[in-house]
């Protein structure tokens, strides 16, 4: 069910068929209740941290879509890091945008792999739950958002993933507020 309903939404996105309803969100208690979310149903021993300096960061985004790549990153950092830690941290990046992170202390992702982990059904492990759709699905959502997404090349205890997201979306993404993309 869960492959069916992420190619459902990879073919939504990719031909704009996925309606994003963007409004105002505070990006902090977004991230705490993905995290608290998350440690609930993690099947690891590793613990799972948030770490921002703002005490609320209010931004223009899709609450759910951006709720849908948090959980994503997360769950496959728990996939991948049986015990130390994952960390969500969330700062300004620019007075224009933030900056996510996901940082895990698993096995990593060779250097081989990283320019394909993107792609459509690529997995790492043929053995590990998943479609190897979620990624793709991510890059969709950030890149729809106006932000950016990659893996950190040089980060070497683990996995770190990163996305930028605008804090005011433009008036053309305004205007599109309800409708499809």
């Amino acid at each position: 069910m869960k492959l069916i309903n992420d190619v459902i939404d990879l073919s939504s996105l990719e031909f704009g068929k996925i309606q994003f309803s963007i409004a105002k969100h505070d990006v902090v208690g977004i991230c705490r209740n993905v995290t608290d979310t998350v440690s609930k149903v993690k099947q690891t021993q590793a613990e799972i941290h948030f770490i921002t300096e703002q005490e609320s960061m209010e931004i223009e985004t899709d609450g759910s879509r951006l709720q849908q790549v948090l959980i994503n990153l997360l769950i496959n950092a728990t996939k991948f890091t049986p015990q130390g830690s994952i960390i969500l941290e969330v700062k300004k990046g620019s007075k224009e945008e933030l900056l996510f992170s996901v940082t895990d202390t698993g096995c990593g992702i060779p250097k081989e792999k990283q320019a394909t982990i993107f792609q459509r059904f690529e997995k790492l492990n043929e053995n590990a739950q998943g479609s190897g759709l979620g990624l793709s699905i991510c890059q969709l959502i950030i890149e729809h958002i106006g932000g950016k997404i990659w893996i950190d090349p040089n980060y070497t205890n683990g996995s770190r993933f990163c996305f930028t997201h605008p804090i005011r979306q433009p008036h053309t993404a305004k205007g599109r507020k309800g409708n499809k993309i």
